[in-house]
């Protein structure tokens, strides 16, 4: 049975994680042959969403309610001294409940691959300057019933960023700011276009004593209206602004452990709620900035 206006909704349980924030620690180039990776783990669980007016309220189903875990694999390796090659490799676990069914859907979702190349190097390599590019490859399912959660959004999207970074050493700090655009291109299987969007992360962290640390990132995307069979409207715009403040405790010198809250301060067609993140991040000893 298909209820009426569920399609958009399901959509939501998706999109609420998939503007996820990428370790600053990666900034900097990671030189020929060395590598980063990283494995984060999300869990989201909301009522409510934002609507196109960036007000909030419950889902419009009866009693709906969105639960959702989701992995995230993300690895780096050097090419050479200033390319690096990045992956990104989600698994989503995904459940919308209401009055009337309850929908859970699992599997590896859109693969992100990206390039990226360290323009300068300033300050004696405390402030990189690198360029990146990045694809979306849809290989996650996006099912046209409108009555199964997506583990997938189901088009190819690009990306160009432009990123940098400054080390405050002798104080054991970082400062990382990164601004984006993202190409989105057609859903052949829905006809949906969505909108083009301008992308943003800022980051600022370090040691607070010993082996423990703090962070606090803000990731940010605006939308540019969607189309579905060419026609758009100006309510049909994705916004999200989260703020992460985040613990860090490194638990080997190869070893990092991340705990936090995503906290959502402003969005439009995005669900809300408070996203819970953990994340295991390593490099090996020697090879950090």
């Amino acid at each position: 049975m298909s209820v009426p206006g569920k399609g958009p909704r399901l959509a939501l349980v998706l999109a609420g994680i998939m503007a996820v924030a990428s370790p600053a620690a990666a900034q900097w180039p990671v030189g020929r042959g060395g590598y980063w990776a990283k494995t984060s783990l999300y869990y989201h669980r909301t009522r409510e969403q934002f609507l196109y007016d960036g007000s909030r309220r419950d889902f419009f189903q009866p009693n709906a309610e969105s639960r959702s875990v989701a992995f995230f694999l993300d690895v780096t390796y050097g090419v050479t001294d200033r390319l690096d090659v990045w992956a990104q490799v989600p698994y989503f676990d995904l459940h919308f409940d209401d009055d009337t069914q309850a929908l859970h859907n699992t599997g590896i979702g859109d693969v992100r691959v990206s390039v990226r190349y360290n323009v300068l190097a300033l300050r004696g390599g405390s402030i990189p300057v690198s360029a990146r590019f990045t694809t979306k490859i849809p290989v996650g399912d996006f099912p046209i019933d409108r009555d199964v959660v997506p583990v997938g959004e189901g088009q190819w999207d690009y990306e160009a960023w432009l990123e940098t970074g400054i080390s405050l050493w002798p104080l054991p700090a970082y400062g990382v700011l990164w601004i984006g655009y993202r190409w989105r291109t057609l859903n052949e299987s829905t006809t949906v276009h969505p909108g083009d969007e301008r992308t943003l992360l800022a980051e600022l962290g370090g040691t607070v004593a010993g082996s423990l640390g703090a962070k606090i990132v803000l990731d940010a995307v605006f939308g540019t209206p969607t189309s579905t069979q060419g026609v758009s409207g100006p309510n049909d715009v994705r916004e999200i602004v989260f703020l992460q403040p985040t613990l860090t405790y490194g638990i080997t010198s190869a070893f990092t452990l991340e705990v936090g809250p995503r906290l959502p301060l402003h969005g439009k067609n995005f669900p809300a709620g408070i996203q819970w993140v953990v994340g295991l991040f390593h490099r090996p000893p020697g090879e950090a900035p």
